[in-house]
């Protein structure tokens, strides 16, 4: 006879003395920006975890939109392609329910976008170097447009004006891990009345 399989039971009660868990909820869309390898993904995760609201990843959101890799979406239609059904997907999630958004690294290049940002939600510019973003990213042949370190770092700089215009939060991410970043986020998001408690 096989063992039988353990089960867990998630829904049991916190034990006595813990404070139960109250899950937030977010006035307005809130998007996180910077370039590739600034965390955008794992700090929009991680605090969607710690907040109870929900959080999408943008590339793997259009991923699975187009089944297609976004290096694939490149190869077969360009940048310029790919940027176009960046801006769809944007104007989609801005005006949805509310949530986390992880944008790519390139999403502040179109007008368009920099308008949609500023106009429907709250920005968080996570800011890297290029050094650093090359030490997070495992698989830098997954990055069509990170190249060698001198042209990220062109790159980045090219961005920045861009990221700054449309950024309500800037916060360096240089030596820190996702879970400080996190943190602070989710403590100024309360402070500006974006993430509050669920009725």
């Amino acid at each position: 006879m096989t063992e039988p399989q353990q089960v867990f039971d998630f829904r049991k009660p916190k034990p006595a003395g813990e404070p139960e868990f109250v899950p937030y909820e977010l006035s307005q869309p809130v998007f996180f920006v910077g370039f590739m390898g600034a965390g955008k993904t794992s700090v929009a995760r991680k605090l969607a975890r710690s907040a109870g609201v929900a959080a999408v990843d943008m590339d793997t959101y259009i991923e699975r939109r187009c089944d297609m890799k976004v290096k694939e979406i490149f190869a077969a239609s360009g940048e310029e392609g790919f940027r176009a059904i960046e801006t769809d997907v944007l104007r989609e999630l801005a005006t949805g329910e509310p949530r986390l958004v992880s944008c790519g690294g390139g999403v502040v290049l179109a007008q368009a976008n920099r308008e949609i940002l500023r106009e429907h939600g709250f920005v968080v510019y996570l800011k890297v170097t290029a050094a650093e973003a090359a030490s997070r990213i495992s698989d830098l042949s997954t990055r069509p447009l990170f190249g060698d370190l001198d042209q990220a770092q062109r790159v980045i700089e090219g961005r920045l004006p861009l990221y700054e215009e449309v950024a309500d939060l800037a916060i360096d991410t240089a030596g820190r891990g996702t879970g400080a970043i996190a943190r602070e986020v989710f403590s100024l998001l309360k402070k500006e009345g974006i993430l509050i408690h669920a009725e």
